[in-house]
């Protein structure tokens, strides 16, 4: 977290030292700069920064050329999903406003827990700052990719295009491009281009979406998964942390008796380790009376029993869970070393009957919040644990993958999968909230011409049809609005 706050602040004094030097040699009229600047197209200005260039236009007149046919077919197919998506795209901000309120309301966060909701990011409010390696590039690729479905569009449709640009506010950029002649066009025509950046868009959190399931499969010859989870990294402060704990690269294969093959299931062990009682062990009777170092029993709080001196920091008070049916063959408490009986043990139980003849079930003596955890691995080692299992949880980071060359770090998939995950999530949103209509978006112009396509026949004056778009733009920029003013309220609070 500290790197990532060296990095603010690393970002503001270089836009600090940037408009300072931009201004002190544009006063000095110092020509060399000027010049430079004049050739690169850069702007600066106080935290951000602006790049204009024409350097792609033969590039990208030469992609709208290519197939003219495929390329028509290709943004009319884009068209139709615009404007299918719009609908979804009001219905979904609508209902997101609706929960939002019903939350704010009940005092309640679970309306970025519901599917079928708009979420906004925030690095530190809602996404961690550690991400921002992804949410940068992530962003800039969306945009790109959305300029670029314009761009090409435009070219098919015998518009211009006149340069290219990247504007980064503090460090947060975003492509754009500047067309010419579009609003001349037919407006079939102008409908195909301004809905090529959603098309693409949605292309784009598909393409994103399917890698995220391919990984696995695409990786296969370097990585293995399914049958564990592979320690990434454990903090300084974690319990299991040390001699004797876990260390990276473990392959995890089990929680107590709860198996382990994935991510999912090593949290689900986790939790069902907290709500059940701490399992007992099967044990023969001969192990018992070898290894007990019981003294008297003392009852403390909460009906714990301890039966071990201060002087085996080791050993834990076991208590005898005798069947009903039987006599007591055994102490009802006996001190034993922990490490012994899990290691001596050949199964867990919950009572004797759930142990193979001649053995009998023992189970620690310990607090409700206080859980005895043995975590296994899949050298056969068994890490002990004594405490509340979400220490556990949230000081080890494990993977569903296992590097089987030590070139490639078992993060290497989870990364590409971050990484898909936050491209397509802000594709698919930059795709709705450019498909409503709001100002400044694209959906503005959107909604203009498919007026102007539809329903020409029934109002000839443009005036008038132009006025309706601008009404339904109100609306939907009012409802943008207060969704953000609602959602961002919610965040923060």
């Amino acid at each position: 977290m500290d790197e990532i706050y060296q990095f603010l602040i690393c970002v503001v004094i270089f836009h600090c030292c940037a408009f300072f030097f931009d201004t002190f040699f544009k006063t000095c009229l110092h020509l060399p700069y000027l010049s430079l600047l004049r050739n690169t197209g850069l702007q600066i200005q106080p935290f951000r920064l602006n790049w204009y260039t024409t350097a792609f236009n033969r590039l990208i007149q030469k992609w709208g050329s290519v197939r003219p046919k495929v390329l028509l077919a290709w943004f009319s197919a884009g068209s139709w999903v615009a404007i299918f998506l719009m609908p979804i795209a009001v219905v979904l901000l609508i209902r997101s406003i609706v929960l939002v309120l019903k939350d704010l309301i009940h005092e309640e966060k679970s309306v970025f827990t519901n599917i079928g909701t708009l979420q906004p990011l925030v690095p530190g409010l809602n996404i961690p700052l550690s991400d921002l390696g992804y949410y940068i590039p992530s962003l800039l690729i969306c945009t790109i990719v959305h300029e670029l479905g314009h761009a090409v569009s435009a070219i098919r449709e015998d518009g211009r295009v006149s340069g290219v640009g990247v504007v980064v506010v503090v460090c947060v950029p975003v492509a754009y491009v500047s067309l010419e002649n579009v609003e001349l066009l037919a407006s079939v025509r102008q409908l195909r281009v301004l809905c090529a950046g959603v098309w693409h868009n949605v292309l784009l959190a598909l393409i994103a979406f399917c890698t995220t399931l391919a990984v696995p499969w695409l990786l296969l010859p370097l990585y293995d998964w399914g049958s564990a989870v592979q320690i990434q990294d454990i903090q300084q402060d974690s319990p299991v942390h040390g001699i004797g704990g876990l260390v990276v690269k473990d392959l995890v294969v089990q929680v107590n008796d709860c198996p382990v093959q994935d991510v999912d299931s090593w949290q689900n062990c986790l939790v069902r380790s907290v709500r059940l009682t701490t399992p007992g062990y099967c044990l023969h009777s001969e192990f018992i009376k070898e290894h007990d170092e019981s003294v008297p029993a003392r009852h403390l709080s909460a009906g714990i029993v301890e039966c071990c001196s201060s002087n085996a920091p080791r050993h834990l008070c076991f208590e005898y869970l005798e069947s009903g049916d039987e006599p007591l063959q055994l102490p009802q408490y006996s001190c034993l070393n922990a490490r012994t009986v899990i290691e001596y043990s050949t199964s867990f139980c919950y009572k004797t009957q759930d142990c193979e003849t001649n053995l009998h079930c023992f189970r620690p003596s310990l607090e409700n919040v206080t859980k005895l955890v043995s975590i296994k691995t899949k050298s056969g080692r068994a890490v002990l644990f004594l405490g509340h299992p979400a220490e556990v949880f949230q000081t080890v980071r494990v993977s569903n993958y296992i590097n089987l060359y030590s070139l490639f770090p078992s993060s290497l998939p989870e990364r590409i999968v971050t990484f898909c995950n936050y491209l397509m999530s802000f594709s698919i949103g930059m795709a709705l909230l450019n498909i409503i209509p709001c100002f400044y978006f694209d959906g503005q112009h959107i909604i203009r011409t498919l007026m102007d396509i539809y329903l020409t026949k029934h109002i000839e004056h443009s005036s008038v049809r132009h006025a309706m778009s601008i009404c339904l733009t109100f609306l939907g920029t009012f409802i943008l609005s207060l969704y953000l003013i609602l959602a961002f309220w919610s965040t923060v609070n």
